[in-house]
């Protein structure tokens, strides 16, 4: 049964009590606390995490950024190939919304560090790459590891004080450093 309350509701007696003014100036209160903070300074978060869109990775992708320290303290871009998209000719029209994320990423969140994650069996690496990727390990590795190096050396040339974490995460979530 729904409890339906009314003006003589035991629940409402702290209420009652309150003159409109005084429940007026308890709202006024819990909405200054809760604005506040977006009127300070933005919060300074250690990382920006670029990756792929591929669901399967998504719980991976969270626990590795946890595991190394950064549970909710970075902003995250994700889109399809991630670090390769953010290289690959075959994903030209997508580079400049990259690095105008990663300023506003700077301006909003003070980031220090890039974490860019590609991962095996990716769609957009067989868009950028070619169908070999799905079938030879080695050049499958080759490629991840020469789209990361080139991510890599374009946030190097675009943002040089940022740190760049760069690796290839398998399909059980294990990631491969790639310097």
């Amino acid at each position: 049964m729904t409890h339906l309350h009314h003006a003589g509701c035991a629940c409402l007696q702290p209420l009652n009590r309150l003159s409109r003014r005084g429940v007026l100036s308890l709202g006024l209160a819990g909405g200054l606390a809760t604005a506040l903070p977006a009127f300070g300074q933005a919060k300074a978060y250690d990382a920006m995490l670029i990756n792929c869109i591929d669901p399967r990775f998504t719980t991976y992708n969270w626990a590795y950024m946890a595991s190394h320290g950064y549970k909710d303290l970075y902003s995250h871009f994700v889109f399809a190939g991630g670090p390769i998209g953010a290289v690959s000719p075959k994903f030209a029209d997508w580079h400049k919304t990259v690095w105008d994320n990663l300023d506003i990423s700077l301006q909003l969140h003070q980031i220090r560090r890039v974490v860019g994650l590609t991962h095996r069996d990716c769609g957009a690496a067989v868009v950028a790459y070619g169908e070999e990727i799905k079938t030879n390990k080695a050049f499958e590795t080759a490629k991840h590891t020469e789209a990361l190096k080139q991510f890599r050396a374009e946030i190097g040339k675009r943002q040089p004080k940022l740190a760049v974490e760069t690796g290839i995460m398998a399909l059980d979530g294990s990631v491969e450093l790639v310097g």
